[in-house]
């Protein structure tokens, strides 16, 4: 395995990898603790530079040496210190113990925790508990967490935010809610599932300097997109080339009232590289399309049934769903859709019909929200949510093809492959289109690059998609309307 900076693992995983560190390649625990606190000293100093004083809490495990070692350079570095132990420290052992005591003979402060202690500092680091958290969250340390949670001081999280399932994101019972969360040796699930995107704050991450060998065979639950995986396959064009090399994509979608959704997802097929963009819509929708986007060719689904099928034998790629409706026309184009061998993506009210008459394909990319996931697998919203991960996994094998799973962390995944997550994005991007506009991204690839694992490709779109979306942010989240994203796709397919 390559650096697992883009990987995702279970808890047991990470606690392997960490004791082969240990026992194998014979890298003291102590200094691999010292390595956690030296990397979240530096991420204090990154995003609270301002941070005159800090209140440490602590619980009884390693994670609590991580701690006491911060505390350690906060003080080293003129940070007034202050740690609440809510574990009476005889009980610490090995590194902790060593951590503690190192600790002490900088002459830190440790309080025993109590309900009137009162925060008055810059910044709280939690180092209440670690990645084994199983059960509810209960006495004291529920207490302590829902102080700092009332409080109005930052919070600075070690490996996990106390009070998180490392495997689920499950909170349990309580959590901390962390500004910034620096977690170590292997990026854990629970920070990218459930409810862990919202209370985890910034995720900072180090692998301690682990060798990569002591990662070899570790299983990986997901990966996340980034950078470099664009840059590997959205690579400059051959000069020779010309339109007929990056495909003909075929919009299907605006019903009566809906021509924007047509417009918006031809027109983001269209700028994210696609060769040819056709678009079949309602009559009304023609003229409009194609006085804003000259472009595109739009054509309209009540002429002849013939010219229908010509233009679906035409296309390298089919987009069906945005805005289509579930009305006899729109049940009628699906059906000639599906019943088409060509690639497909659906959205949209394409997956409301899908749910209808559930079909298991290889050669498609379904794009469900939850609600439509809930639809599809025919259960309700909540299951969906409560584990995201189970949910994906179902879809892929009732449809087959590549599911995209849209929410919070986004989810991308195939049958017998590793899912993919893009935590690129923001709540600004909750708004009507943005979901027509992936649709064209995920078409426009799929049509230029045939030869890459259509579950890439689609990771790539909603990598793009997000991060389209957080330079609109740029000033501000709310407001920001899909069309906004067309100019910023440009310099975003072209690393």
């Amino acid at each position: 395995m390559t650096n697992p900076e883009y990987y995702i693992f279970s808890s047991k995983t990470v606690s392997e990898v960490d004791q082969r560190a240990i026992h194998q390649e014979d890298i003291p625990g102590f200094i691999l603790m010292k390595r956690a606190a030296t990397f979240s000293f530096q991420q204090l100093e990154r995003y609270f530079s301002n941070a005159n004083s800090i209140m440490i809490f602590c619980g009884s495990g390693n994670n609590s040496g991580d701690a006491y070692l911060l505390g350690c350079l906060a003080i080293e570095n003129q940070i007034k210190t202050k740690v609440i132990t809510l574990c009476d420290t005889a009980i610490l052992r090995d590194d902790a113990l060593k951590a503690f005591n190192e600790y002490q003979a900088l002459d830190g402060e440790v309080f025993d925790w109590s309900n009137q202690i009162d925060i008055d500092c810059d910044l709280i680091i939690d180092g209440i508990f670690g990645i084994g958290i199983n059960r509810n969250v209960q006495g004291e340390f529920l207490q302590a967490i829902n102080t700092i949670n009332k409080s109005k001081a930052p919070v600075l999280s070690l490996d996990i935010p106390s009070g998180l399932n490392a495997d689920t994101g499950e909170v349990m019972g309580s959590s901390i809610k962390a500004d910034v969360t620096t977690t170590f040796v292997g990026r854990k699930k629970g920070l990218y599932l459930n409810q862990g995107p919202i209370i985890s704050g910034c995720i900072e991450f180090s692998n301690l300097s682990i060798p990569d060998k002591c990662f070899k065979n570790a299983k990986i639950e997901l990966e996340i997109v980034n950078q470099s995986l664009l840059k590997q396959h959205l690579k400059p064009r051959n000069r020779s080339s010309h339109k007929g090399d990056f495909g003909h994509v075929l919009v299907i979608a605006g019903n009566h009232g809906m021509g924007g959704a047509a417009r918006i997802t031809s027109e983001s097929t269209l700028r994210t590289g696609a060769g040819l963009v056709s678009v079949i819509t309602r009559p009304e929708n023609v003229a409009i399309i194609s006085k804003t986007t000259p472009e595109i060719m739009a054509h309209s689904a009540d002429d002849k049934s013939d010219k229908i099928s010509e233009l679906i034998n035409k296309a390298d790629v089919i987009a069906i769903g945005p805005g289509l409706g579930i009305d006899r026309w729109a049940k009628d184009l699906f059906n000639k859709a599906i019943e088409s061998e060509k690639q497909l993506i659906i959205d949209a009210d394409g997956l409301n019909l899908l749910a209808d008459r559930p079909t298991k394909r290889d050669n498609w990319i379904l794009t469900p929200h939850p609600g439509e996931a809930a639809r599809l697998l025919g259960c309700l919203n909540p299951e969906i949510q409560e584990d995201r991960l189970t949910s994906l996994k179902k879809l892929i094998e009732k449809y087959g093809g590549v599911t995209l799973l849209k929410g919070n962390n986004t989810l991308i995944g195939a049958e017998e492959e590793i899912p993919f997550v893009v935590t690129a994005g923001n709540p600004g991007m909750s708004t009507a289109g943005m979901g027509d506009l992936l649709t064209g991204i995920i078409a426009a690839l799929s049509s230029q690059f045939k030869e890459v694992n259509p579950k890439t490709l689609t990771a790539l779109a909603a990598y793009i998609h997000a991060l389209a979306g957080d330079q609109a942010a740029k000033s501000g989240e709310r407001g920001i309307i899909a069309t906004d994203l067309f100019k910023e796709l440009k310099h975003i397919i072209n690393p």
